[in-house]
């Protein structure tokens, strides 16, 4: 009889044999890496490439980054965002997608609409950085300043708008 009883507990109520309800699992998120790009040269005011402090800079980027599973890459139409992101894209063998530093409505939309579980690098401008991170995710952050090259913005899209976010540093301060 305990044994019965047992069974019918056990059982689920649909009948014999049926599965419990499991529920679904919410996909995997979007997580965007931010970064200001990297230390630039005086070789040109217009559109300087990477200095050598920021060459090494970059190389730090693809290695703190090498394991992420880095999916997608964005940069602006500069030199210097591009360089910044370029020993990453060869070691993940990705190509950059350039986007206007003054598009930043598309920039996020083309981050917003990535598949789930999508993990993107956007290297941008010191006076952009924080705008991106707000737009993404709502979360204010302080903007950087001309000296402010270390700075690694973790942003985990969880809705239209909204997300976490978490900041790191990378290489030399």
């Amino acid at each position: 009889m305990r044994l019965a009883l047992l069974a019918t507990l056990l059982l689920p109520a649909s009948g014999v044999g049926a599965r419990a309800s499991i529920p679904a699992l919410p996909p995997d998120p979007v997580t965007v890496f931010v970064v200001r790009h990297a230390e630039k040269a005086t070789d040109d005011p217009r559109d300087p490439n990477l200095s050598e402090a920021g060459r090494q800079r970059a190389v730090e980027l693809a290695r703190v980054l090498g394991d992420a599973g880095v999916t997608a890459l964005f940069a602006s139409e500069y030199r210097r965002t591009q360089q910044t992101l370029a020993p990453l894209a060869q070691a993940r063998g990705l190509t950059t997608t350039v986007i206007g530093a003054g598009a930043m409505d598309s920039l996020v939309a083309r981050l917003v609409g990535l598949p789930p579980g999508s993990r993107a690098v956007v290297a941008s401008h010191s006076n952009l950085v924080n705008l991106i991170v707000k737009q993404l995710s709502g979360v204010e952050v302080k903007p950087l300043t001309d000296a402010d090259y270390d700075r690694l913005y973790v942003v985990t899209l969880t809705g239209q708008g909204t997300g976490t976010v978490t900041v790191l540093r990378y290489g030399e301060p």
